[in-house]
């Protein structure tokens, strides 16, 4: 569809287009003559009906039967008040007492208890008249003529033996469809009557069988070939109206149908309404299909069965739709939304999370909510009734465990919902602002929910604690970095004005321009440094691994800074092993981090006392730096860590503070740890592969 075609007219004109097509398909697709076949299995079994009634007067079919007269000379039983037994149990019973009594044996040696208890009753053969079409007290059937009927059989059974008088037939008949109905009489009264004596207690009977082409029973006979016929045209052209609307829905597009105003409402329409009326016109069709009067008129037929088509196309791109609004993330999700159950729900926790325990609001919100599901359940108790009426099964015998079940639904829906409620209406203290909220678990359901609110919480609290600290290391930062470039780029400014003077002697300017070189030096390392940790903060830091004794490496830098720590009268002390161990690691990288190491014991460490340094390569490689601190370390070794932090506050020594900070992130580009353990003045760093 284009996008100005997204209209509610179109829409509907499309899904009539789909019907129409599905109609005329099925009717091409399933183009067949009647089943002659079917046509006489029904009529045979029409004819079945007719001889049970007219032999046996408590027969009962729902089918129309044949017209019938019949005179017959058969048993009757009766109880000793002259009243006529129907019974069979009783009729039964008594059979076998008088067996066994003509055989000089005695019923209460053979019989069941219950029939021994059956009363004793008398039979006498007697003649009886009986017809479906007019009543006569005395007949004989054999006299009957054909008159305004299309055919006509008239014979008398002797000792289960057939005796046909007469076969009538008109020349409508015989040009019918209905041509075999003699053969099938003949075939039919053969297989009833032969046992007629033994099972219906017939000793003789005449009888007459007729009717007219114009008959109930030929036009229930047509009505169930029409059925037999169109009932397969029916499902081909469901099955095609419900294929090309599932084709509809996948190629329309959710977001132009989102924005059709129009269009959006056929969607937004509650699925529990589209599942009951569905429910109900499948009811209708099934009842509507029972009916004589729906196939008289083709017209009539033709048109419910085109509306059919056009409900069915309409339910089932409705649910294409709604499942695409699913999946479409940038339209709502018109099955959850729009549902009546999402809105009772979410209705219902609205009002109880806006009701406090000591509100009488919770009592509205619980009067509401009982209101509407009992509302609710009562609509779907009525549909399920109706269904129960449809499918022949007594609707009262499942009433009680319904209303139990319901009940029951109920106690465990409203548990929920109050549940629900509270943890929303108490996270919303959380979302508020109260981040030391902790949200009380009833150890039910949503527990697992709870735990999740309480640990946002307390996350969100440390993340506020954090920033803060983030913000005052941010402003240090600052202050640090300002201090620290101010320092050398004042000296190097003043200098270079005395150098400017022309008064300075010889010996005078070579010592300005040697301070002015030392603090450039100065600044240089400073900006080095600044570029190196803005590398490492970026994650950006470049290794050039390679395979190097890294039992060397630690030696070397040992070898390097031994002298410049002794000024202090510091001892190192190395635990090294051996062997060789080698790793795969930046060479110049962690130079870098031993030197920063090294300078920073060279300037903090305390003087006549000493440093340990051990190399241990076991599971791990781990190497362990220890030394005594000249100032008092009043600092985490996190903040340690942090760039331009210096455990000497004063800032009297010499040193930008970054030494630290790239050691740590050099160390951890390679994937090792860098720990700081500070104990009293014990300084520890420990680096570990």
């Amino acid at each position: 569809m284009k996008k100005n075609s997204y209209k509610l007219s179109n829409y509907a004109l499309i899904i009539l287009a789909i019907s129409l097509i599905s109609l005329l398909a099925g009717s091409f697709l399933f183009s067949r003559d009647p089943s002659s076949s079917y046509r006489r299995l029904m009529t045979e079994q029409r004819i079945y009906d007719t001889l049970a009634q007219s032999v046996n007067d408590n027969y009962y079919s729902g089918n129309a039967s044949f017209n019938y007269a019949i005179k017959s000379y058969k048993l009757k039983y009766f109880d000793q008040s002259g009243n006529e037994i129907l019974e069979r149990a009783t009729i039964d019973a008594q059979k076998k007492k008088d067996e066994l009594k003509a055989k000089g044996l005695d019923p209460k040696d053979y019989l069941e208890a219950w029939m021994l208890e059956q009363p004793e009753i008398k039979s006498e053969y007697k003649t009886f008249y009986l017809t479906n079409e007019y009543e006569k007290n005395e007949f004989d059937p054999l006299e009957i003529e054909m008159r305004n009927n299309d055919f006509l059989i008239t014979g008398s059974v002797q000792d289960n033996r057939i005796i046909i008088d007469k076969v009538q037939k008109s020349q409508k008949l015989m040009k019918s469809d209905y041509s075999f109905i003699e053969k099938s009489f003949k075939s039919k009264m053969n297989d009833y009557f032969n046992e007629i004596n033994s099972k219906n207690d017939v000793k003789n009977l005449k009888f007459a069988y007729y009717g007219s082409l114009d008959d109930e029973v030929f036009k229930e006979i047509e009505r169930d070939v029409f059925m037999d016929q169109v009932f397969v045209q029916i499902g081909i052209s469901v099955l095609i109206a419900a294929i090309l609307s599932l084709l509809l829905g996948i190629f329309m597009n959710i977001e132009k149908v989102d924005g059709s105003e129009s269009l959006r409402k056929v969607f937004k329409f509650p699925i529990e309404i589209v599942i009951i009326l569905f429910i109900i016109f499948v009811i209708s069709s099934a009842g509507i299909s029972s009916m004589n009067q729906i196939y008289r008129n083709l017209y009539v037929f033709y048109l419910l069965y085109f509306i059919g088509l056009v409900i069915i196309s309409l339910t089932v791109n409705y649910f294409v739709i709604l499942l695409k609004s699913i999946f479409n993330k940038n339209t709502e999700n018109y099955l959850v939304k729009n549902s009546l159950i999402y809105r009772i729900f979410t209705g219902a926790i609205y009002e109880f999370s806006n009701a406090s325990d000591d509100n009488k609001n919770i009592k509205d919100a619980k009067v509401k909510f009982t209101l509407v599901y009992f509302g609710v359940f009562l609509l779907f108790a009525i549909l399920n009734m109706m269904f129960s009426t449809m499918s022949y099964y007594a609707p009262e015998k499942m009433m009680i465990p319904m209303i139990l079940f319901g009940i029951f639904l109920y106690v465990i829906i409203f548990k929920n919902i109050k549940e629900v409620a509270r943890i929303y209406r108490e996270s919303s203290e959380i979302v508020k602002g109260n981040y030391k909220k902790n949200i009380e678990k009833n150890g039910g359901l949503y527990d697992g929910i709870v735990d999740n609110f309480n640990n946002i919480g307390e996350n969100l609290d440390l993340a506020i604690e954090d920033a803060v600290k983030s913000e005052r290391l941010k402003t240090e930062l600052i202050t640090n970095v300002s201090h620290d470039l101010k320092t050398p780029l004042t000296s190097i400014l003043n200098y270079s004005d005395l150098l400017s003077k022309e008064d300075n002697s010889e010996e005078e300017a070579r010592e300005y321009a040697r301070i002015i070189n030392e603090k450039s030096n100065k600044l240089k390392v400073l900006i080095e440094d600044l570029f190196e940790v803005s590398k490492a903060t970026s994650n950006n830091v470049e290794l050039d691994r390679q395979e190097l004794n890294f039992n060397s490496l630690v030696a070397q830098s040992i070898g390097e800074w031994e002298d410049k720590i002794k000024e202090n009268n510091i001892e190192i002390i190395s635990n090294l092993p051996e062997e060789k161990v080698i790793l795969n690691i930046d060479g110049q990288k962690f130079s870098r981090v031993l030197d920063n190491l090294f300078s920073n014991i060279s300037k903090y460490a305390l003087e006549n006392s000493r440093v340990y340094v051990d190399l241990i390569d076991d599971d791990k490689v781990k190497l362990t730096i220890k030394n005594i601190s000249k100032y008092p370390l009043n600092i985490s070794a996190e903040e340690l860590m942090e760039r331009f932090t210096r455990g000497e506050k004063s800032r009297t020594t010499s040193g930008s503070g970054l030494g630290l900070s790239i050691a740590s992130s050099f160390v951890r580009a390679h994937g090792a740890s860098f720990d700081i353990d500070i104990d009293g003045d014990l300084f520890k760093v420990t680096i570990e592969f």
